[in-house]
């Protein structure tokens, strides 16, 4: 039997990809919401005005959803409509009630991160959802990026020995090719830019390959002149271990696609990757290159795996974020799933911590 969703949030600049996704998985779009506003179905279209460059290549939006029942009000969808997970995208003040109103009528859910505004916005809600036993998942797909994992395995096999630090870069294209009137770019919406917006996907990342929690942050942001959001963001962190790093992240590129880096030096060995793939790079295949002092890898010290991406189920980013909601709608019943919302909500205190880092204009711990 097909799992039944409730979709909130369809003026979203990643509705048709997740649709794609949804379609590809065999999921039944049985109603559909935005907030405030009755949807005709049959408008339902590509969106032509995108706050970034997210595209797709999926099939027809309205044919998907052609039988939905369409809501005004998020929380009667939750409490009357026939669903089994609501899949929501929408403005991260509001959102939080949303799924307070899902957890309170046995709804999982998979949700836009970073979820909320801020932790604070989002603890009551992940205990409620935990004590209920209902699944309330961010969308964090680099925890099934294969290059990720791959550096994640290495790391929990002890491939780096002691590891001193870090780097990473995720740096997109400029809010000149954004619609900036989207409430994304709005602080009373958002909280933030850049590392609001683009900066999570590694923030859950690093720590993640790592099996290591950042521990605390030193933030400095330059504000954007479009919109009153930051336009990029670098940040000193410090993990409970005591690895240090540094993270880059802005809307900085003077054309669509992304620039980005993740670099590991260990005592053992060291690494370096794009770590990140999408459609717009044009080029199918991310390396991995590996140095290390391993007796094993005595004959040929350094190395490169070469990672092929595939856009054939998720033509955006690549299939990798495809098997993240593979893996989410596999698990969900149980809570087997790839991130779940105390994941979120630590990674809001990261947020957190690094916003009160530029105020203060030193380190900040991270909460919790």
């Amino acid at each position: 039997m097909s799992t039944k969703i409730g979709y909130v949030g369809v003026d979203h600049h990643h509705r048709d990809p997740y649709f794609t996704c949804a379609s590809g998985l065999g999921l039944d779009v049985t109603a559909v919401c935005e907030p405030g506003r009755r949807v005709e179905l049959d408008s339902l279209r590509a969106m032509d005005d995108r706050p970034d460059e997210i595209t797709t290549e999926g099939g027809d939006v309205a044919e998907l959803v052609r039988d939905a029942e369409v809501y005004e009000d998020p929380h009667r969808l939750a409490a009357e409509a026939d669903v089994d997970v609501m899949w929501v995208t929408y403005r991260s003040d509001e959102t939080p009630a949303i799924i307070e109103s899902a957890v309170e009528n046995g709804v999982h859910v998979v949700s836009e991160k970073p979820i909320a505004r801020t932790a604070a916005d989002l603890e009551g809600i992940a205990e409620k959802a935990n004590e209920a036993g209902v699944t309330v998942s961010p969308t964090l797909y680099y925890r099934t990026n294969p290059v990720a994992m791959d550096i994640r395995d290495r790391v929990q096999d002890g491939f780096f020995g002691d590891i001193w630090t870090v780097q990473g870069r995720f740096n997109a294209s400029q809010l000149s090719f954004r619609n900036t009137d989207h409430y994304i770019y709005d602080e009373s919406v958002s909280r933030g830019g850049a590392l609001q917006w683009i900066g999570p996907h590694w923030v859950d990342a690093m720590p993640w390959m790592l099996d290591d929690p950042i521990a605390r942050v030193n933030a400095s942001f330059h504000e954007a002149e479009e919109a009153d959001v930051d336009a990029g963001a670098v940040l000193q962190l410090e993990t409970e271990s005591g690895t240090l790093g540094t993270y880059h992240t802005g809307y900085y590129l003077s054309d669509r696609g992304k620039d980005t880096h993740f670099g590991i030096y260990g005592t053992d060995a060291q690494a370096q990757t794009p770590l990140h793939h999408d459609s717009l790079q044009h080029e199918p295949t991310i390396p991995l290159e590996i140095t290390s002092e391993d007796p094993d890898w005595s004959a040929a010290p350094r190395r490169t795996v070469e990672y092929e991406f595939t856009y054939d189920r998720f033509p955006a980013f690549g299939d990798f974020v495809y098997d993240y909601f593979e893996s989410y709608f596999e698990g969900y019943e149980t809570g087997d799933v790839p991130a779940t919302v105390d994941d979120a909500v630590q990674l809001l205190r990261v947020l957190d911590a690094a916003y009160d880092s530029a105020e203060r204009d030193g380190w900040v711990d991270v909460d919790g």
